[in-house]
């Protein structure tokens, strides 16, 4: 016990020597990562005007029902808060569709209207790029080719109608029946909104955008954090492990006092990011639908980000115990904060990787760090994300346990 006691309060003595170092480094992660959360809110507040797709429209100039038809689905469709359509010549809307500026064009044919009086049906052409694989052009090709179907199916009801009140309603218009059924399917297809609910699944497990970059910039802030310890670890002395193991003072005994006083700076270091993060997000305005809503204390939010931190806590101890240099041990924590913030979906939501990957990526600490986090600012409870945080903590600690054990008998 007198070994212990003294081996823990020099560990902590070491770990307080770094406090200074380890602020600095701190403040600076903490500072970009509420700059990345502000450039990220920022982008997602100018979605709505990047994500409206552009069509251009080419047809006669003498042709105007075009042009009224493009108001009227400007001033009355709810489209007109995705879709775009604007009136160009033809050359302009190639220049524009070969530079990317629209996203295609359509090409009205010649007398377009008074083929429609007369009951004939010229086709309206579609361009666009070949390979356009964006959101905007894929949807733009569905667009087309549901409206193509509705008109074709609206022209033979309208014209079967009147053929109909031809043959079996002699003292009724034929004319003013079809305009009629024409104003009806008008009608039902504008004020189609009424037909269905839209409902905002936000990101991720139903998180905003806010929230859910509120979850991956804190595990990825606590991974990258860790190279600012890297002297608390290289300065160890490995025969002074062993001539203690001798002692009596085991693996299990120097494990601990080391993993308790690293653990210290990192709730200091949590404490200092999370003050400086809130004062900025504050300043800036950035709004966080779930802490607004959370009937949470902020107490019990942090509270809750403590295990997913105290299981990266232990993984990073494990590596610096795995590594027998400082250079090897930073390259491969910084490794580490790479490839598991990317496939656990930290930089950008992982709905946008392939499905193997994506199971793969939420079977990772940090996947499941990002679902712990979620189900918290969503005030739910997810058991499966809560046993594989407590199991990876249990499993990086025992670990460290056996490596070093080893490395003490040798």
């Amino acid at each position: 016990m007198i070994y212990l006691s003294s081996y823990f309060r020099l560990q902590l003595k070491r770990a307080a020597k770094l406090i200074p170092q380890m602020l600095a480094v701190t403040l600076l992660l903490a500072a970009l990562s509420a700059l990345a959360a502000l450039m990220l809110a920022k982008s997602n507040a100018q979605e709505a005007s990047q994500a409206k797709i552009r069509i251009g429209v080419v047809g006669d100039e003498g042709e105007s029902i075009i042009d009224e038809a493009i108001d009227m689905l400007g001033s009355m469709d709810t489209s007109r808060f995705s879709i775009g359509l604007e009136r160009m010549e033809e050359k302009e809307a190639a220049d524009l569709l070969r530079r990317g500026k629209i996203t295609g064009y359509l090409l009205v044919p010649e007398g377009f209207a008074d083929a429609l009086w007369y009951g004939d049906h010229l086709p309206i052409t579609y361009f666009s790029n070949s390979g356009g694989a964006d959101v905007g052009a894929k949807l733009t090709r569905e667009l087309v080719v549901n409206i193509s179907g509705l008109v074709l199916e609206t022209e033979n009801a309208v014209y079967g109608a009147q053929h109909a009140v031809r043959d079996r309603l002699p003292d009724v218009s034929a004319s003013k029946a079809g305009d009629n059924l024409v104003i009806r399917y008008g009608t039902g297809i504008l004020d189609r909104e009424r037909l269905y609910n839209i409902e905002l699944l936000g990101v991720a497990d139903s998180l905003s955008l806010a929230g859910y970059y509120l979850c991956g910039i804190t595990l990825l802030f606590v991974m990258l954090w860790s190279i600012s310890c890297s002297p608390f670890f290289s300065r160890r002395s490995r025969e002074l492990g062993q001539i203690l193991s001798s002692e009596g003072l085991g693996a299990p005994a120097q494990v601990g006092s080391e993993f308790i006083s690293y653990l210290m700076l990192l709730l200091l270091a949590l404490a200092a990011a999370g003050l400086l993060a809130f004062v900025m997000l504050s300043r800036f305005g950035i709004p966080i639908p779930e802490l607004q809503n959370t009937e949470k204390s902020a107490f019990s939010l942090i509270l809750r980000f403590l295990p997913p931190a105290l299981m990266l806590c232990a993984l990073q101890f494990l590596l610096y115990e795995l590594s027998s240099s400082t250079v090897s041990a930073i390259l491969l924590q910084f490794l580490n904060a790479a490839v598991q913030g990317y496939l656990s979906g930290c930089f950008y939501p992982s709905s946008f990787f392939p499905e193997g990957l994506r199971r793969f990526g939420a079977l990772l600490p940090a996947g499941f760090g990002m679902r712990y986090l979620g189900a918290g600012l969503l005030s739910k409870s997810d058991p499966a994300a809560a046993a594989g945080v407590w199991f990876y903590l249990l499993l990086f600690l025992g670990l460290s346990l056996l490596v070093r054990s080893r490395r003490n008998r040798s």
